[in-house]
C-alpha cells in the first residue's frame, strides 16, 4: 500500500506518571475506547462500509494506530479531517466523525494529560490535535423556510424615517415583534392603529426544527374587534382551506418538509 492510503491516529496520555506506550502499556479502558472510536471515525455514517479491506499497524508515538484505508473511504475521511483542521467547526463534517472529535475533546477537558491526534503521512490533509485547550464545536445550520402567519396584538409604533416597520406587542405576551413594511402599506390605512389591537398578516422565515421565526414582512394590516374579528377569521379560514385544498394530509406534508418523522 502507498502512503496515500495511510492515516495515523495517535493517543497520548499518562498512566502512573508514565506516558502511554504501545510497548510499555496504557489503561485497557483507554485502549478499547480509542480503538473503537478510530473505527467509528474511519467508517463515518456509511453503515455499509466493510472493514475487511482495512489494515491496521500499531506503533510507538504514544499509542499509535496506522490505518491503511481503501481509496473509496479515503476521499470522505480526508475531506472531513481537512475541515476539522482548518475551521474547527463540525457542522459540515460527517456526524459520526464529529461525535468522535467531541468525545475526545470532552475527555481532554477532564484529563489534561490526554491528547488525540489525526494526521496523514502523505499530507493529504492538515493534521489536527485535540487537547484540553481545543474548542471544536458543532454549529448546526438552520434550514429556514418561508411561511405566512397571522399575528394578533397591539400596534405600539409604525412608520420610520429611514426604515419603515410596524411594532406589534403580541396578545398575551410582552414580546414585541418588528415587522418590515413599506410606506404605501402604512399610508393606505384609513385609521391610526397605534395603541390599538390589530390582525397583522406577515411573511416570515421559520426554522422547522425549533419553530423560531425571524425576518417578518408585512402583507396586510387590519383593525381587530369583536365584529371585525369574526368576519375576518371566517375569511382567513376560507383562505386557508383553499390553500390546503390540494394537500391530502397536512400532517404528512409537514413531516416531509421537516425531513420525516425520524429526522
Amino acid at each position: 500500500m502507498s502512503d496515500q492510503t495511510t492515516v495515523e491516529f495517535a493517543l497520548g496520555g499518562t498512566m502512573a506518571g508514565k506516558p502511554f506506550s504501545a510497548k510499555e502499556g496504557l489503561p485497557f479502558s483507554r485502549f478499547a475506547e480509542f480503538n473503537n472510536e478510530v473505527q467509528q471515525f474511519v467508517i463515518g455514517s456509511d453503515a455499509k462500509t466493510v472493514l475487511r479491506d482495512v489494515q491496521v499497524q500499531i506503533d510507538e508515538g504514544s499509542y499509535l494506530l496506522r490505518v491503511i484505508i481503501p481509496a473509496g473511504l479515503l476521499a470522505s475521511l480526508n475531506a472531513d479531517a481537512d475541515k476539522i483542521a482548518h475551521f474547527g467547526a463540525l457542522a459540515d463534517v460527517d456526524r459520526k466523525r464529529a461525535d468522535v472529535v467531541l468525545h475526545w475533546q470532552e475527555r481532554t477537558k477532564m484529563d489534561a494529560s490526554l491528547t488525540y491526534a489525526v494526521r496523514s503521512p502523505s499530507n493529504a490533509f492538515r493534521p489536527f490535535i485535540v487537547t484540553g485547550k481545543s474548542n471544536f464545536r458543532r454549529e448546526e445550520k438552520a434550514q429556514w423556510v418561508t411561511v405566512e402567519r397571522y399575528l394578533v396584538g397591539e400596534i405600539t409604533d409604525w412608520g420610520g424615517a429611514q426604515s419603515v416597520n410596524v411594532h406589534v406587542r403580541l396578545r398575551n405576551s410582552k414580546d414585541v415583534v418588528i415587522v418590515t413594511a413599506d410606506e404605501d402599506q402604512i399610508r393606505k390605512q384609513r385609521e391610526n392603529l397605534v395603541y390599538h389591537k390589530a390582525i397583522v398578516h406577515v411573511k416570515a422565515k421559520e426554522n422547522p426544527t425549533t419553530g423560531e421565526l425571524q425576518d417578518y414582512r408585512l402583507i396586510e394590516l387590519s383593525a381587530y374587534g369583536p365584529k371585525v374579528e369574526e368576519s375576518r377569521l371566517q375569511q382567513l379560514f376560507a383562505k386557508g382551506a383553499k390553500a390546503w385544498a390540494n394537500v391530502p394530509d397536512a400532517g404528512d406534508w409537514v413531516e416531509k418538509l421537516r425531513g420525516g418523522a425520524d429526522a
